[in-house]
């Protein structure tokens, strides 16, 4: 009877101690699964707010309502890869946004939100010659803003934006990506016609382009620059006027619109103009043959993107799947938050006059064009506060679209 007491007790022992344990881990799982969910909530917890200012309505939103998509994609990516590690902290970033409405004043009103409403320390946008309604906020609050293209007008980036930045080739680097490309593609090209949209910039901006393709190219701007609103239908009577400039062996239109560049090259074509047409902006051929027709549609040069070709930086061709595969793809604010992401995260601050001094002080940023240069001193009177990086471009040739490969812009003047 002892025996069978003793196995018994040892049984029930051995069942208690069994409990016991189970009991122990469970504990202990509750504990850490508490942890996990606790770190997991701090984590959460921090975020970084950051403004975007773009034209998501109006003549413009033609641009920025896709650059809007691939801004948000651009965030998830950086959040994908773990955010922003500050000072020990770890920071997701989280997009605000506002309407620019394609005018100034719609650009000064979502300014004025982003830095009173959302009272953010850092935006990226507008686009285009918009800066010139955001500056005077930002400035007056020390926001930093990283514009996503300029026109080299005064108060977008120059002596008056202490706190301003560009992380785009625009617009002196895209005319130094598009001679190199027409160089590539037509070296006979000795003189030039420009034409330019009448938004304000073309006594400040060509006069920088004439001297760049003269000193640097060797090429001639002949005549004077033929300006077109941007708002503008029917472009026949500028198309006349770019072929009555005589002795010329192309077009170069500096900025404007695919639907610009379409019907010019269009109405000079008619003309029997068939010389090439050379645009700096990055609107794909497609947009362009839709446009101009089929007929029209060769020796016309684009700094457009193509997606999925060869020589891509991964990080281009990722936005570009992200997004599902859409076109176009322009990546001016997109590429301006993740260099600014980088700049911040080297600057390892999230005061914006810290990472403002960081800025200056960096030479190199891996960006989504590959690696970019901080530059742009001469032509902004600003240290290192403009990008200069690789461009691909596209051509027209007989009505198809053809992949031309990048080019190496290097730093900005």
């Amino acid at each position: 009877m002892g025996t069978k007491w003793e196995g018994k007790m040892k049984r029930q022992k051995s069942f208690t101690f069994i409990v016991c344990v189970g009991l122990v881990l469970m504990l202990a799982s509750m504990l850490l699964l508490t942890r996990a969910e606790i770190t997991q909530a701090a984590e959460k917890a921090n975020t970084l707010k950051i403004g975007y200012l773009l034209c998501l309505s109006g003549w413009y939103s033609v641009f920025d309502a896709v650059e809007e998509g691939h801004v948000k994609i651009v965030a998830q990516m950086i959040n994908d890869r773990g955010g922003l590690t500050i000072k020990g902290k770890k920071y997701n970033i989280e997009l605000v946004g506002e309407d620019g409405k394609s005018a100034l004043d719609g650009i000064a009103a979502g300014a004025n939100k982003l830095a009173y409403d959302h009272k953010v320390k850092f935006v990226v946008g507008p686009t285009g010659f918009f800066s010139t309604g955001s500056s005077p906020v930002f400035e007056s609050n020390k926001i930093l803003h990283v514009s996503g293209y300029v026109s080299n007008q005064p108060g977008e980036l120059d002596a008056s934006t202490p706190y301003g930045f560009l992380a785009f080739n625009a617009s002196i680097g895209t005319v130094i990506g598009a001679t190199k490309a027409m160089q590539k593609e037509y070296p006979m090209v000795k003189r030039v016609a420009i034409v330019s949209p009448d938004d304000g910039a073309i006594p400040y901006l060509i006069p920088k382009v004439k001297k760049l393709l003269e000193k640097t190219y060797g090429i001639t701007m002949v005549g004077n620059v033929v300006p077109f609103p941007n708002e503008m239908e029917d472009f026949s009577p500028i198309a006349a006027k770019v072929n009555a400039i005589k002795d010329v062996d192309a077009t170069f239109v500096v900025n404007g619109s695919p639907v610009a560049v379409g019907n010019i090259a269009k109405g000079l074509r008619a003309l029997g103009n068939n010389k090439p047409v050379v645009y700096q902006g990055l609107s794909s051929c497609k947009d362009i043959l839709a446009i101009a027709g089929k007929d029209a549609a060769n020796d016309i040069i684009t700094m457009g993107l193509t997606p999925l070709a060869e020589g891509n930086p991964p990080l281009m061709d990722e936005v570009f799947t992200r997004s599902g595969k859409k076109e176009p793809i322009f990546l001016f604010n997109p590429n301006g938050l993740w260099v600014l992401a980088k700049v911040i995260q080297a600057a390892n601050s999230l005061d914006p006059a810290v990472v403002k001094a960081k800025w200056e002080t960096m030479d190199t940023v891996e960006c989504l064009f590959g690696t970019g240069i901080f530059s742009g001193d001469e032509t902004y009177g600003l240290k290192h506060h403009a990008l200069g990086h690789p461009l691909p471009y596209q051509k027209l040739v007989k009505g198809k679209v053809v992949y031309g490969g990048w080019i190496d812009v290097g730093p900005i003047p």
